[in-house]
């Protein structure tokens, strides 16, 4: 079996992609992958095409549309020249433009498979909600990565023909390397000396950084003591959101020489260092579909303090981390301080954390279900 993987925004998923491209090659399927501009191999050998310039700095959205649209027009040819029998997309980008796309696909007799990362855009323009209901209802089969996003796609979707496939989003063990805190601490110039909660990733309002910095405030305030024994380390550049809005609660609770503010892209070979300096991640999140950002978290050996939505749940209870009530600084700065008196067992819970990612997240089990998906109703082209 024959089977082109997409992925419009390698350079940002590509722990994904190629974790289960190589998955699936070891299970025997010959895979391709059409992708962006991102050069680097990552110990991969399946052929690549690098085509879309979705995820490039300094490139007008004009561009950005234009390039897409020859992307796949570049991805028909090798329809017509490698035979394909399986279309496997990821991400919809320009969703009335993947929808015609789609549409296109489908008159090429060919199989389209779906790996459904966000159901709908949080940033949702007008027109997505019935392109995207088109388009679920046009692709041959539909992945998504936990039993409450399988719940979520029918509510949203109810009239949708389909029966949703269950398959988890897999561990980064393969990307992620364990640091020593000293090491990591020095590299990044932070204080061995102090404790240390970090939130890393994209700043969105989605992910309620408004609501740890309150938090934070808020434990500051309430118990001044741990103003020299603990930092806050933001590390992650912002996406569609005012990064002065955040300033504003840190200006108002004087929070400034007790956080470390990198709002910045992270480079790859600087991540584990930040979570090898943390003793533990905080992710406040108000909503996700699934989070590369946790199995990042796991895959390091740090506990996490996450809010009580269900993606999260899934993953995280009082065995491996800490919930809190979603949107509600209170309940989080009462978990943030519950971590830090329990700092001595932090490590216990990050080490239970990364032996249950490695054992319910592995790769070759997510292929396996991945590839069974291809093989409803295919008919191979070898």
């Amino acid at each position: 079996m024959k089977v082109l993987l997409v992925d419009q925004i390698a350079k940002v998923t590509y722990k994904y992609t190629f974790s289960l491209a190589k998955a699936l090659q070891e299970l025997g399927i010959d895979i391709e992958v059409a992708m962006d501009f991102k050069q680097e191999k990552e110990n991969t050998n399946f052929k690549r095409f690098n085509l879309f310039n979705t995820a490039e700095k300094n490139v007008s959205k004009f561009n950005k549309l234009k390039n897409y649209i020859q992307s796949f027009n570049k991805i028909f040819s090798l329809i017509e020249n490698y035979k394909y029998d399986v279309i496997h997309l990821q991400w919809i980008i320009f969703s009335p433009v993947d929808l015609m796309i789609i549409k296109k696909l489908k008159r090429k007799n060919i199989k389209v498979v779906m790996t459904v990362h966000d159901i709908l855009p949080f940033n949702q323009k007008f027109y997505d909600y019935k392109c995207y209901k088109r388009i679920y209802q046009l692709v041959d089969e539909i992945i998504v990565q936990t039993d409450a996003n399988k719940d979520r796609f029918k509510k949203e979707f109810p009239k949708n023909k389909h029966e949703i496939a269950v398959i988890p989003h897999g561990h980064f063990l393969d990307y992620s390397k364990v640091v020593t805190k000293e090491k990591a601490r020095k590299a990044l110039g932070l204080s061995d000396n102090e404790f240390i909660y970090l939130f890393f990733g994209q700043i969105k309002k989605v992910k309620g950084v408004d609501v740890l910095l309150t938090a934070y405030g808020q434990l500051l305030k309430e118990r001044p003591e741990l103003k020299n024994r603990v930092k806050l380390v933001l590390a992650g550049k912002e996406w569609k959101a005012d990064y002065d809005d955040y300033k504003k609660i840190i200006l108002e609770y004087g929070l400034e020489p007790f956080i470390r503010q990198d709002i910045k892209f992270i480079p790859d070979e600087e991540i584990d260092n930040y979570y090898g300096s943390a003793d533990v991640c905080v992710l406040p999140y108000r909503d996700v579909y699934q989070s590369g950002v946790l199995q990042l978290t796991y895959a390091h050996e740090k506990p996490a303090i996450v809010t009580d939505i269900p993606a999260f749940k899934e993953i995280v209870n009082v065995n491996n981390g800490f919930i809190c009530k979603v949107n509600d600084a209170e309940s989080l700065k009462n978990q943030m301080y519950e971590a830090y008196l329990r700092k001595d067992e932090l490590h216990i819970l990050g080490e239970v954390g990364r032996k249950y990612i490695e054992k319910r997240y592995n790769w070759g089990d997510i292929a396996g279900g991945v590839s069974k998906i291809y093989s409803i109703g295919a008919c191979s082209n070898d």
